[in-house]
């Protein structure tokens, strides 16, 4: 039995950035960065990271956690973690089940639910619902942590994740030519035409967060998806530190048409937030920003571009017109540590609508 430790943040940090560039860690998910809890500190939010290690092999999370109200105690939510880094999955399934066994740890810190959002993801086929994929086809993901908690005695909940179940990425190992090619020529066609309408795009910092909340409002507007404050999208590039920016499209004139943040961690880029005005759609502004980010990954040697989510059948479109491929996440799994409270945790957080 592996023991679970605490690890400060400035070592979680560094034994992530290790793994992956060992190799070790194909996807190192922005969110599981300490500087993703360091964002979140601003909503309220406090961070732990567990990690249970047999030599250099280790499975680990980074943990949010935040009070719940009416007395139920607080929750600890991972995303895109559990992490695990083995030599082989009979290493790999010990450790899963040593992680489990400690999550009573948090107890410390008066938590009595935990959820988890393994990281791992599959190819989706691209003719599958990619918005509302079959419950069947993650089920090898969570396979293994189900059979973790059977062997800990731990019983999984099946939950609503908090991050998109789905996404689309793009493998930018083959080099900027080769993901090129793989656009739609129409997607091509539009991002010229921005050009020659004299969209420009260029790199800001979090002094780009009010042109980027006036595009996320413009889409708040016609979907009614609620955005964040300016102040939060400057807090989450202020707490990446560089690896985080906003690109901008604007007219000539200088009018804002469109923005997206990008954060980059050592194997992916990930575009977080984004969107355009009604003039920007006009001028294609969001095939200009797309083609500037994917661009810049490469030139930062991101492995991966990763689109983070697909809501809708129009955005899946949209999405698929970039090349890579579709994948799916094994969703969230809930594990009560007080067994009286934490079903009406469960209960609660359903009604609130706290998950997708």
């Amino acid at each position: 039995m592996s023991p679970v430790v605490r690890e400060e943040p400035s070592a979680w940090g560094a034994r992530l950035r290790a793994a992956a560039a060992a190799g070790e860690l194909f996807d190192l998910p922005f969110v599981q960065q300490p500087a993703w809890s360091a964002s979140k500190a601003l909503t309220g939010w406090e961070s732990v990271c567990l990690v249970a290690h047999d030599g250099a092999a280790w499975a680990g999370a980074q943990f949010l956690i935040r009070r719940l109200p009416a007395g139920l105690g607080r929750i600890a939510y991972s995303p895109r973690g559990p992490l695990v880094v083995a030599p082989n999955e009979g290493v790999a399934r010990t450790l899963r089940a040593d992680l489990l066994r400690g999550l009573s740890e948090l107890r410390r810190d008066g938590v009595t639910l935990v959820r988890l959002e393994p990281g791992e993801s599959t190819p989706l086929a691209d003719d599958a619902d990619h918005v509302h994929p079959a419950d069947g086809l993650s089920e090898t993901l969570r396979a293994p942590w189900i059979a973790a908690a059977t062997a800990s005695r731990i019983t999984l909940h099946r939950a609503r994740p908090v991050q998109p179940s789905t996404s689309r990425r793009i493998d930018l190992s083959t080099g900027m030519e080769n993901v090129r090619a793989a656009w739609r020529s129409k997607w091509r066609q539009y991002a010229r035409h921005a050009t020659e309408a004299g969209v420009t795009v260029r790199a800001v910092g979090a002094d780009g967060a009010v042109a980027l909340y006036t595009a996320m409002t413009a889409i708040s507007g016609r979907t009614g998806v609620k955005t964040r404050s300016s102040a939060a999208f400057a807090h989450i590039v202020d707490a990446f530190n560089g690896e985080a920016e906003i690109l901008l499209a604007e007219s000539p004139s200088g009018e804002t048409l469109g923005a997206l943040l990008l954060i980059t961690t050592p194997t992916t880029t990930t575009e977080l937030f984004g969107g355009a005005t009604d003039a920007g759609n006009e001028l294609r502004a969001p095939y200009a920003l797309k083609v500037a980010a994917i661009e810049r990954a490469v030139e930062r040697g991101s492995a991966t571009y990763d689109m983070w989510g697909i809501s809708t059948s129009g955005i899946a479109h949209f999405k698929a017109g970039w090349g890579g491929a579709p994948v799916v996440y094994p969703g969230a799994l809930d594990v009560d540590l007080d067994p009286l409270r934490g079903p009406l945790v469960r209960l609660a957080l359903r009604l609130r609508g706290f998950g997708a």
